[in-house]
């Protein structure tokens, strides 16, 4: 290595002047400009535009009140979206890739897009390759399965090509940069490599279907109203409009889009500022549907703070050499996991033999070896990988079965043919370290378990120490493991994955094979880990979170980081989660609510050959005392129980009972109007109070069971609903109430309330009989 040369600083210049440098040819976050026009340019705000400007040109200012309420939301949704995009990116910059580069014979750090053509960096074990470069000294394994899909280890020697987005699983090497920014491999094929898998939202995929399918009514419906009204009924074109209006603003859930996208925003900077880094918002949806949780033991499940215990060595003609040894292996490995790091600490003494030929370590293999001068080979890794007969002292299997890491020391003749006679190594000694269990592990470990998460722990370390560690941790069934070292079929392994919650010796293969496992069988995953030897599980896991200490590969393919690595910050991510999708799952019943009654009353007015019985000032306080104060104020509940249904089942569940009874209603109105000898507008007025209180009564029943801070927000809204409509009576454009009107309201009311009933229990029994897959 020392006979590698990097770049000078006059060199790097020269370079940087040249255009060489590996900048990235995409802002790495959207402008203002780009947030601005994402949302003010929308279909919902084109369509508002248009029945504006239809208004305006009637000069019905009275119906306009809904261009504030639009504005309003956009203002706050752009304004929110530039606080969560400046969130994410302080927290990028807290764990940015640095990438190690020899300048002027020194090691230095420097960001990703420093590195200048014919750069010469240093990669190590865990780092995501940033440029293409060729290696020039030592033999590393590298993992392209991000940019191929194939998941086995790639070996790399002297004079191969390294790609960049690939990372280092095994080794470290110095190698010169030959490509940089739009050279880059990855570039050109548009950075798929850095790419997390796109997350699957269901609120997305439901809201679209309702936007597409309302899209595809506005248009027929609107021509067929003004026909009628102008053509047919030779209504005046101020009521044309009016009327039309109001029946196409109803038909736009426009507000829960916008509830949807501010309240996980919202939540990606209140994580963000509890140090977690939320890379795909939508993610956060995907974790409140989590069934399992896998935990990887090292740096997850424990602090990640190895020390050095014990050393316990054998009597053989290498005892009194083995100190000199063990400094000398440590020095001249290439490996930085955290074992080697443990090990680096503890052996500091002199180093007399020198390296000749090395194996790093690695997860699949287990062990590292070097060939020391002198000596012969060192082999440090597993004892029942090394050596699978050989029996550990009874204190030693003592300490394994407190949880603590156990190491062979072992020393073979011949580096050439050692892989393959390993079982004629001589064990030298045995190295006890061990790694403290988070002190939040078994807080955090009952949140999951009271919350309808399994969690499972799948570690490559010893399942016996994996099992001591997870009981402690409170694991259910804990001391029930299975070696997945034993596990030769696709069936064991599903079988394993399915009926244990601690598996140990788990290759990163296997880890990634049990994840698909577990999705086979419908369940919803979360992976955890910060080492390269989780990134394949954690790449095609629902919900991957890495430790904020973690390997560059794992922090760049996850969902989330948690930048403090604490494992009580995963609640707090799993619950923000469940607050978002029940919040919205909630407040989208209400929303729908009108959606559908709208769509029903139009068509029922095509039918019946009448007016809309509503003008967008009614609407657009319905919308304010129906949708957005209740669906706001029930923001406030924290509630975190894991949802049961989707957001299309709850809407049957409670929207679609009320909002048949709201049509119902209207044609009930409309059929017996002549008989009751009611005018259009006494008709009209009792609509709309009976409209009104068949949505707050929707609102009771979404709010069930009612508490104490339930019953005051429906008292508040109701009596809020009452004294704003007396203070706007004339803008409502209301009949008088008289003692008659008020008592066919009642009426109508009771045939809504008893249609409503019966309707829910009809729909409640279908649900309960045919439950969501």
């Amino acid at each position: 290595m020392s006979e590698v040369k990097g770049l000078t600083s006059q060199q790097v210049k020269e370079q940087v002047q040249l255009g060489h440098v590996n900048v990235s040819p995409k802002p790495l976050v959207k402008t203002n400009r780009q947030i601005f026009c994402e949302h003010v340019f929308t279909l919902f705000n084109v369509y508002n535009f248009v029945i504006a400007c239809a208004l305006i040109y009637v000069k019905a200012w009275s119906s306009l009140f809904f261009v504030l309420i639009v504005t309003m939301n956009t203002v706050i949704h752009i304004y929110q979206d530039i606080r969560s995009r400046n969130m994410v990116a302080r927290l990028n910059l807290i764990i940015s890739p640095k990438t190690k580069v020899l300048r002027d014979g020194c090691i230095q750090e420097i960001d990703n897009e420093e590195i200048v053509l014919n750069d010469v960096v240093f990669l190590e074990t865990g780092m995501q390759i940033s440029s293409d470069c060729i290696v020039l000294d030592t033999q590393v394994e590298v993992d392209e399965s991000l940019l191929t899909g194939e998941a086995d280890p790639v070996l790399k020697d002297i004079g191969d090509h390294l790609l960049s987005g690939s990372f280092i699983i095994s080794g470290a090497c110095h190698a010169c940069v030959e490509h940089v920014g739009m050279d880059n491999y990855a570039t050109k094929i548009a950075s798929e490599a850095r790419k997390r898998k796109p997350v699957t939202s269901e609120l997305v995929k439901t809201f679209k279907k309702v936007t597409r399918f309302t899209s595809m009514l506005v248009l027929p419906i609107s021509i067929c109203l003004l026909y009628q009204a102008m053509g047919i009924r030779n209504e005046t074109l101020n009521t044309t409009i009016v009327n039309t209006s109001t029946a196409l603003l109803g038909m736009l859930p426009i507000g829960l889009v916008l509830l949807t996208s501010v309240s996980l925003a919202t939540s990606v900077v209140r994580l963000g500022k509890r140090k977690v880094l939320v890379q795909e918002m939508f993610s956060i949806e995907t974790l409140s549907h989590v069934d399992v949780l896998c935990l990887d033991k090292t740096g997850t499940l424990t602090q990640g703070k190895m020390q050095v215990q014990d050393v316990y060595t054998f009597d053989t003609q290498w005892s009194h050499q083995f100190s000199l040894i063990m400094n000398s292996f440590v020095k001249g490995t290439l490996d930085n996991n955290a074992t080697s790091l443990t090990l680096q600490d503890y052996f500091q003494g002199e180093a007399p033999y020198s390296t000749l030929r090395r194996v790093s370590f690695s997860s699949a293999r287990k062990w590292s070896a070097l060939e020391l001068e002198n000596i012969g080979t060192i082999i440090v890794g597993a004892p029942e990988i090394i050596l699978p007969d050989f029996v550990l002292p009874t204190q030693i299997e003592e300490a394994k079965h407190q949880g603590a890491r156990i190491l062979l020391i072992a020393r073979h003749h011949d580096f050439d043919t050692f892989q393959e006679d390993m079982m004629h190594s001589v064990p030298l000694a045995v190295i006890v370290i061990l790694d403290p269990l988070r002190e939040d592990a078994k807080e955090t470990i009952q949140f999951f378990k009271d919350n309808d998460v399994d969690v499972k722990v799948i570690s490559g370390d010893n399942p016996v120490t994996v099992s001591a560690l997870a009981s402690q941790a409170g694991i259910e069934n804990a001391q029930n493991y299975i070696d997945a070292s034993t596990l030769s079929t696709p069936q064991e392994l599903e079988d394993a994955i399915l009926n244990y919650h601690v598996i140990g010796r788990a290759s990163p293969s296997q880890k990634h094979e049990m994840i698909l496992c577990l999705q086979k069988h419908k369940q919803k995953v979360a992976m955890t880990g910060d080492g390269v030897n989780d990134v394949l599980a954690l790449k095609d896991a629902d919900v991957s979170i890495a430790m904020g200490s973690g390997s560059d590969a794992a922090k760049q393919i996850s969902q989330f980081v948690v930048i403090n690595g604490e494992l009580s910050t995963m609640v707090d991510v799993v619950k923000e989660g469940r607050l978002d999708i029940n919040n919205v799952t909630r407040s989208a019943s209400m929303y729908y609510l009108k959606t559908i009654y709208t769509i029903l009353i139009s068509i029922t007015c095509i039918l019946l050959n009448m007016p809309y019985p509503f003008i967008p000032f009614q609407m657009t306080l319905l919308d304010n005392f129906v949708e957005g104060f209740p669906s706001f104020m029930i923001l406030f509940e924290k509630n975190i129980s894991k949802q049961k249904e989707s957001i299309g089942r709850y809407t049957m569940r409670y929207s679609f009972p009320n909002a048949i009874a709201i049509v119902l209603c209207v044609i009930a109105l409309k059929l017996l109007a002549p008989t009751l000898s009611l005018s259009l507008n006494q008709a009209f007025t009792i609509l709309y109070y009976t409209t009104a209180i068949l949505s707050i009564h929707m609102i009771y029943r979404i709010y069930s069971p009612i508490n104490l801070y339930r019953t005051v927000v429906l008292i508040v809204d109701i009596v809020a609903f009452v004294l704003v409509s007396y203070i706007t009576y004339d803008l409502l454009q209301l009949a008088p109430v008289t003692s008659l009107l008020f008592q066919y309201l009642i009426m109508t009311l009771l045939f809504g309330l008893i249609v409503s009933t019966c309707l829910s229990k009809i729909v409640v029994h279908y649900l309960d009989t045919y439950p969501q897959d």
